[in-house]
């Protein structure tokens, strides 16, 4: 979000997410990121636009977020090894004045090198890899994790900084009424946390 070059605050929100069976991937982060941005806790008199965003990992058909222990995060990395998979993100952004709404999606293909055990555990620790989705963090490789990179890598990181630029730029365009208005300030639900019993975290931008 700072590179955004604007200022933020993290909010909590009170959305939980959910997967749904038999509906695509896209509309999985899409749903979670609206719910994030509807349901965000904002303080009193808050004013901008509320940014939600919901990120996981699409592989083999399944939906993987977050490991709740490190042996199920070591058990992800072992099947990505050597192999390819999706990040989406679903980015929803909410004025908060006038309830306006517009979602979408960025998608990211990730190959992993073929790893070893070895390599699999000194990855684990130091990557803290409970708080992200798969297991992994792209920015703690030292060359021993990614193969290849097709599309953001700042969507792999955890939010699409490309596609919420234009996301911004249009969504201020069609809300602002002339030229000397000033455009409005973001407010925004950011990070996806999948563990049970915890509401995930918000950032607001402004």
């Amino acid at each position: 979000m700072r590179q955004l070059r604007r200022p933020f605050r993290i909010v909590r929100s009170s959305h939980r997410e959910t997967i749904r069976r038999g509906v695509p991937p896209s509309r999985n982060a899409i749903h979670n990121a609206a719910g994030k941005a509807i349901k965000a806790r904002l303080p009193r008199h808050a004013k901008g636009i509320v940014i939600g965003a919901d990120t996981f990992l699409y592989f083999h058909g399944r939906i993987i977020g977050k490991p709740r222990i490190m042996r199920e995060a070591e058990r992800m990395l072992q099947a990505l090894s050597g192999t390819s998979h999706w990040v989406y993100t679903g980015v929803c952004l909410r004025d908060v004045a006038t309830g306006r709404m517009r979602t979408s999606v960025a998608r990211t293909r990730v190959t992993f090198k073929r790893l070893t055990r070895e390599t699999i555990r000194r990855l684990l620790s130091r990557m803290s890899p409970l708080d992200k989705a798969g297991g992994y963090a792209i920015q703690e490789d030292r060359g021993e994790l990614i193969a290849r990179i097709d599309g953001s890598r700042s969507n792999v990181i955890g939010l699409p900084l490309e596609l919420l630029r234009r996301e911004l730029r249009s969504f201020r365009t069609r809300g602002v009424a002339g030229p000397a208005a000033a455009p409005p300030h973001p407010f925004s639900p950011a990070r996806r946390s999948q563990e049970p019993g915890r509401a995930p975290r918000s950032a607001t931008v402004r």
